[in-house]
């Protein structure tokens, strides 16, 4: 099978990472998440409902707007008070925020505009129409649009959903996932670790970035490397989750039966790629099985990190809704950076940090990919197309956490 760039790679992957259906969601239960909205949403109302008052002060009439004369205080209007009676020339009307303005104003004067003698004010300045009056639907009107499909299900857009009157939204789904881990070397942390054997990893960051997104991770199971227990979790899987992420075996040894165990599982679709121009992470397997991705990426914890977020993460998003979801979204400015000329893409793990309001990245001395323990001060990666970087020069980046963390 041919090998593919990076670039190809994510096209072959992108094809196969459609939006996942919606499902409706109910706006009063719902809690913050990365959840995407799957559809337009209209205002289902004017908002605001009413014309209101946006300070504390008097509501006055257009006839009004100048008068050296003391108006006559003719009543006062609260936030949630209904139905406020017109206002009559010469009269002002006390107003609290957010009360709705009381028929005929054309203004409201805050406090500090005014003088209260008694039971009258006096004006201290002119009063411009309209002032610290929002009219009805000045925000949105009803079945304007409100939220644009794609955007996220957070608290903020929970918020305006509220406020505008929407009771219910389509999101996509969820993405359910499984995550099949591979090797005979590997234990887990009730296991004392015999000759030649580590303890397994890969997981751990796959779970927690999955969850960031808004995933669901159905089950994390442990696999030795053979290939009748590999074909079979697969095979149970199928159809049941979006997408099963297996780590380890995509290799071409004698013990890597990932390619031949995804490729045994009954489907239409043929194996989409096997190996990509990238270091690290070369080998891996992407093959969609009914309505399920199969993505075998490297056993080795360095290497499976850069191919899950670089082509895996982005594809799972896409299929949340985030159609912007791309592998490297940004740039950065780099240290002077020298190479080893390679045809292959070059992935480097990196801190990202603003160094006098300019985004720069450091690329990690450690690039190894058996070396792990560089992960816990990782936050970015950086893709790296040729083979000598000056001081200044920008490359493509995304984060792997939330930016400032590390």
């Amino acid at each position: 099978m041919k090998i593919l760039t990076f670039d190809e790679a994510w096209m072959a992957i992108q094809s196969l990472s459609a939006p996942l259906p919606p499902e409706w969601v109910d706006v009063w239960k719902a809690t913050a998440s990365k959840r995407r909205i799957a559809q337009n949403v209209v205002s289902a109302i004017d908002l605001p409902p009413f014309d209101r008052a946006m300070m504390d002060g008097f509501a006055i009439a257009a006839s009004d707007l100048d008068a050296t004369e003391p108006l006559r205080i003719s009543g006062a209007v609260a936030a949630g008070d209904p139905d406020p009676t017109a206002i009559a020339s010469g009269a002002a009307v006390r107003v609290r925020t957010g009360a709705m303005a009381p028929m005929g104003a054309a203004a409201v004067v805050r406090q500090e505009w005014a003088d209260v003698e008694g039971d009258a004010i006096r004006l201290l300045q002119r009063i411009r129409p309209g002032e610290s009056i929002q009219r009805r639907g000045e925000d949105v009107a009803a079945g304007a649009q409100l939220i644009a499909s794609g955007h996220p299900l957070d608290g903020q857009t929970i918020a305006v959903l509220r406020a505008a009157g929407v009771m219910q939204v389509p999101v996509y789904r969820a993405c359910r996932i499984a995550i099949l881990v591979t090797g005979n070397e590997l234990r887990t942390g009730q296991e004392s670790l015999g000759v030649g054997q580590v303890y397994a990893a890969s997981d751990a960051f796959l779970a927690a970035s999955l969850s960031e997104v808004g995933a669901i991770v159905d089950d994390i199971v442990y696999l030795p490397d053979d290939f009748k227990s590999i074909c079979g979790e697969i095979e149970r899987r199928i159809g049941r989750v979006d997408c099963v992420l297996l780590t380890g075996g995509a290799s071409v040894g004698d013990t890597d039966y990932a390619l031949r165990a995804i490729s045994s599982v009954a489907g239409e679709h043929p194996i989409a790629m096997s190996r990509v121009w990238m270091r690290p992470g070369s080998p891996l397997i992407v093959r969609r099985i009914g309505t399920t991705n199969v993505f075998a990426m490297s056993g080795n914890p360095a290497a499976c990190f850069v191919q899950f977020h670089s082509l895996v993460l982005p594809a799972i998003r896409r299929m949340m809704g985030d159609l912007a979801a791309h592998p490297f979204p940004y740039r950065t400015t780099l240290a002077e950076l020298r190479l080893k000329p390679l045809k292959h893409v070059r992935v480097h793990r990196a801190t990202a940090n603003w160094q006098g309001g300019v985004l720069t990245a450091v690329a990690q001395a450690q690039q190894s990919s058996g070396s792990i323990s560089g992960l816990a001060s990782t936050n970015a990666l950086i893709r790296l197309d040729e083979d000598r970087y000056g001081a200044g020069d920008t490359v493509p980046i995304l984060f792997t956490r939330c930016f400032g963390e590390s």
